[in-house]
């Protein structure tokens, strides 16, 4: 508690950074741009798999080459698209800003992260948060849009665009074709024990039974015994509650960052994400695994996005 009491007080010292200018940088997006090569890959569950229901029958798909955003686009990308907007059109520039209130809920940690999260500058290269689909893909938009603009840009020509699902698997794997995870084996901690991505660690003790109150079709109350899980493995990190700086975790083989875990990130195909959040479980980091959303109007404090390109110079 005296940890986030000085985090408050120090996000009330620097509130005059609010306002900081984020600008469009082409060298930066040129150099974050990792090429995946064109190739073959499985995908779905494997003989060894339970067969979940969003895990799908093993297929072998083919993708051509393509080029990939290698992290999560941040606050700080964010803002300097919207801020971009703001200069032309002011009723635009509202429908694109970030739904910060997905930050508050039940627990009372999270409420400053409602002011502060996407506008401070300690969150700069956090991922963008509280955004929908049809926020994601405007961006792509203005991003092919702004680079096209550019003089002195190294490729010719871009369309920007979310990933499909067969790109973002593929880009995942890192060149691990047969791998759970973006890396190799099944453990989520490195041969030093440290984490290899960013997610909700549920220790042992907090696995058990909770005596919970159910209301009976008569109205009635009766107390039934239920296995819940609960809490929040600390040596995730000291803020393990909340999501990470983009490239807080090692790269998979290809070069990409955060493929699973800290957001789970739009694809192409409406209503999917994949990757898994920091609020997930380690399942849901399972390069196969296909989570799904109701509306691309929709927001949340775990979905995030990055994009892909195939260029012709």
């Amino acid at each position: 508690m005296k940890r986030l009491t000085l985090l408050f007080l120090v996000f009330q010292l620097f509130s005059s950074s609010l306002s900081a200018q984020e600008k469009f940088k082409i060298k930066e997006l040129e150099k974050s741009l990792e090429l995946i090569p064109a190739g073959s890959f499985h995908y779905g569950q494997s003989d060894s798999d339970v067969p979940f229901p969003n895990i799908t029958r093993s297929r072998v798909i083919t993708v051509d080459s393509f080029y990939i955003f290698n992290h999560e686009v941040t606050n700080g990308e964010y803002q300097a698209f919207i801020k971009d907007i703001q200069s032309k059109d002011t009723t635009y520039y509202k429908q694109l800003l970030p739904d910060t209130l997905v930050w508050r809920d039940r627990y009372s940690y999270s409420e400053p992260m409602v002011d502060y999260y996407f506008r401070h500058p300690a969150y700069r290269n956090c991922p963008v948060l509280g955004i929908s689909y049809e926020q994601a893909e405007s961006y792509c938009k203005w991003l092919t849009q702004k680079y096209l603009s550019e003089n002195k840009r190294k490729f010719k020509r871009v369309e920007f665009k979310l990933p499909t699902i067969a790109e973002w698997t593929y880009a995942a794997k890192g060149g691990l074709d047969l791998s759970r995870f973006p890396w190799k084996g099944n453990s989520m901690q490195d041969k030093d024990g440290k984490w290899m991505a960013k997610f909700r660690v549920i220790p042992q003790d907090g696995i058990g039974y909770e005596n919970i109150p159910v209301q009976k079709l008569d109205g009635k109350i009766e107390h039934r015994k239920i296995l819940t899980a609960s809490g929040w493995f600390g040596a995730n990190d000291m803020d393990h509650w909340i999501v990470s700086p983009v490239k807080s975790y090692p790269a998979n083989g290809y070069g990409l960052y955060d493929m699973a875990g800290n957001v789970e990130e739009y694809v192409l195909e409406k209503g999917v994400t994949k990757g898994g959040s920091w609020k997930d479980t380690g399942y849901y980091l399972n390069i196969q695994v296909e989570e799904l959303y109701d509306s691309t109007s929709l927001t949340s404090s775990e979905r995030g996005f990055r994009f892909v390109t195939k260029l012709n110079r």
